[in-house]
């Protein structure tokens, strides 16, 4: 079979054609990098996982003591970076053009930069709390048995404690610390505790390529290049 290329200099065009691509209402995500121990859980079998996976709904991805992933959304650019030793599964309804989106977190650390929702909000959920945004970028770390620290990094999170029922806004400079005793309260950053970024911290990381290999419908197949930042 032939192969051809498409390049897309800019991540938006990229994304705008790879929406067109990844018709099955089920498929939401777009793995960009891997490094690591990862396990990657996919309609109840296990699934490798590289750049260009395509996410699923239902999705469950553990990553060991060294693992990392990073994940962008189809519709709206969102971006999802799971750090060591975190266990979640990834749902995402698809509503017309866009996706809801709901990360069920058991235990970890994650980076969510989302992208302004128009209509649905992006939701992370661990054992202890809900955080609930429209659009930001934040940290959340959480351990079954302390409870939730979520660090604002720009715009506000909605941060809710399922236990007591309480809430606060967490906005870029603060962190919110929600407890298995119902507690939640609001601190200043200290900026020593603020996990670091895998891709932020790599040399070379202003700009990445991602090759995503698809059938084309002559049943040929082609290669989607798409650059990003």
């Amino acid at each position: 079979m032939n192969k051809s290329k498409f390049y897309f200099p800019k991540i938006l065009f990229g994304l705008l054609i790879l929406t067109c691509l990844l018709t099955g209402a089920d498929q939401v995500a777009v793995v960009t990098k891997v490094s690591g121990n990862v396990n990657h859980s996919q309609s109840k079998k296990s699934a490798s996982l590289k750049p260009g996976t395509v996410i699923e709904n239902g999705d469950k991805i553990r990553t060991g003591s060294n693992g990392f992933v990073a994940l962008i959304f189809i519709d709206d650019k969102s971006t999802l970076k799971i750090k060591s030793n975190t266990e979640l599964e990834i749902i995402g309804i698809r509503e017309k053009s866009s996706i809801a989106k709901k990360i069920n977190m058991d235990r970890g650390t994650l980076r969510a930069k989302v992208t302004k929702q128009a209509k649905s909000d992006f939701v992370v959920e661990t054992p202890t709390s809900v955080a609930s945004v429209k659009g930001t970028d934040f940290w959340l770390i959480s351990d079954p048995l302390k409870g939730d620290r979520l660090i604002g990094l720009e715009g506000i999170v909605a941060f809710t404690n399922i236990i007591s029922g309480m809430t606060i806004d967490v906005t870029g400079g603060f962190m919110g610390n929600s407890l298995v005793d119902g507690s939640l309260d609001l601190d200043v950053t200290n900026p020593d505790i603020v996990p670091s970024d895998p891709e932020e911290d790599a040399p070379g990381s202003d700009s990445s390529e991602l090759r995503i290999q698809f059938q084309g419908p002559d049943n040929t197949t082609k290669t989607l290049i798409i650059e990003y930042q």
